[in-house]
């Protein structure tokens, strides 16, 4: 039953999440072809326009998440990928400065669903123990997307058609095409709801009715209230979780849409460089699922998001301090093994220590929210002026990446704190012959609810 939603769900949220990235992160590839220079950018516009995807992006983040159940998967999702899909062919057709700013505004504001709609639907079907494999794969679609679109982009930039459209204006219009033609195939395949979907039998659709009815923290009936919503405003973990997406977030931003540019300070010509990119992003995407199994076999998420941390850092330290280019493009090696893990399991670990839809809903896109104003700093902080080594970009993502670690130490250490105090309430009052009743009404306040470390 579970392999159903594996192969049809994942698959294709995956395949909305690959085209979404090549999509947005397209501009690197684009501009190392020759983009900034037809267009005739100055100074740090080119910053300025990666910038300003997330001016739209980061405020519908939250409001999606919500409206998924109100409006359905399908109806939301498909709109949105329709919409980012003509954004991105109308890039091919920018003249200037200002035709680019506003491309990039719209592709930000439909693109702003689909993550927080990816972590609320996988908290939906899915339980604890079967989130981490499932996110791992939806967000290797990520390391994928990077891989493919370098080698997609360097394809596609060789074409010389000796008119208006060049290299880079044939990248964005074949990108959006593609996302455009998945469109219908996601439409009319995606369940409207999983205790619904149309490749489940009869039994199948029983077995996930008791899911749901195991597990009264789950929250699948539950109706909107703004109560639910507000109550993620009082809760300590959401600003810990916030923190640490913002911190995580300028380095996925950051280190996906530069790359190109950084591997051409190394000494690769501008195609070279994006041909360059499919290896280390290969490597992410093996690396992730690795870590994502491991988290999921070990029931833990904290120290497999701690440890990639710590190689983010080192890896970091030595593509900043070193001079040696073969060592530089060892460290983005060590770069990507940080950032897939980080970035891919945090939602799922927020999913596993929230209770009830409506609030873990909101905590998922209101972190989103937060955490993404990380696209909006990391055009200022990877300026052109900088380019191509990034020594204040790269200083800047590794001592985020400290406050990130921080915050995972604080989030196991509360977390573990708060189980022990509620085991042992629940142990005092079997002893004295007044056993507690559980409140799932409380959510994750409840005192037989238990924060996954």
């Amino acid at each position: 039953m579970m392999r159903k939603f594996d192969l049809v769900a994942i698959g294709l949220l995956g395949l909305f999440y690959m085209l979404a990235n090549l999509d947005r992160s397209n501009i690197g590839n684009a501009k190392t072809a020759g983009l900034d220079v037809d267009i005739h950018l100055k100074g740090n516009q080119y910053g300025n326009a990666v910038t300003l995807l997330y001016a739209t992006y980061v405020p519908f983040e939250a409001p999606a998440a919500i409206l998924l159940k109100i409006i359905g998967p399908t109806y939301l999702l498909s709109f949105c990928a329709f919409a980012w899909g003509l954004c991105c062919m109308c890039t091919a057709f920018v003249e200037d400065v200002g035709g680019l700013y506003t491309v990039r505004l719209l592709t930000g504001l439909f693109e702003a669903g689909l993550i927080p709609c990816i972590n609320v639907y996988l908290s939906m079907v899915y339980k604890k123990s079967e989130r981490g494999k499932r996110s791992s794969v939806i967000f290797a679609f990520s390391a994928f997307a990077s891989a493919f679109g370098g080698l997609l982009a360097y394809g596609l930039t060789q074409i010389h058609s000796g008119g208006y459209l060049n290299g880079w204006r044939i990248l964005f219009l074949f990108e959006g095409l593609l996302t455009i033609v998945v469109v219908p195939i996601f439409f009319f395949g995606f369940p409207k709801t999983p205790q619904t979907a149309w490749f489940l039998t009869e039994e199948e659709k029983r077995m996930i009715a008791v899911r749901y009815q195991q597990n009264s923290h789950w929250g699948i009936d539950e109706k909107f209230s703004w109560g639910e919503v507000i109550k993620v405003l009082r809760d300590p973990k959401w600003y810990a979780f916030w923190i640490f997406q913002f911190s995580v977030d300028v380095s996925l931003y950051g280190f996906t849409t530069f790359l190109p540019t950084i591997l051409t300070g190394l000494g690769y010509k501008s195609y070279h460089s994006n041909l360059m990119t499919v290896p280390i992003y290969a490597w992410g995407l093996i690396w992730f699922l690795l870590v994502a199994w491991a988290s999921d076999r070990y029931g833990m998420r904290g120290p497999f998001i701690a440890g990639p941390l710590v190689l983010l850092i080192i890896g970091y330290a030595i593509l900043m301090s070193v001079e040696s280019l073969g060592v530089r493009y060892f460290a983005c090696y060590i770069i990507v093994m940080g950032i897939y893990p980080t970035t891919g399991m945090s939602m799922m670990w927020l999913s596993d220590n929230v209770a009830q839809h409506y609030k873990r809903a909101t905590m998922i896109g209101l972190s989103l929210t937060f955490g993404n104003t990380a696209g909006v700093a990391v055009g200022q902080i990877f300026t052109s002026a900088d380019s191509p080594r990034y020594r204040t970009g790269i200083s800047i993502s590794m001592g985020l990446a400290a406050v990130a670690l921080v915050c995972v130490f604080s989030l196991m250490l509360g977390m573990t704190v708060v189980n022990k105090r509620r085991a042992e309430r629940i142990r005092k009052a079997e002893e004295a012959g007044t056993p507690l009743l559980p409140h799932p009404e409380l959510g994750d306040y409840d005192v037989f609810f238990k924060y996954s470390i």
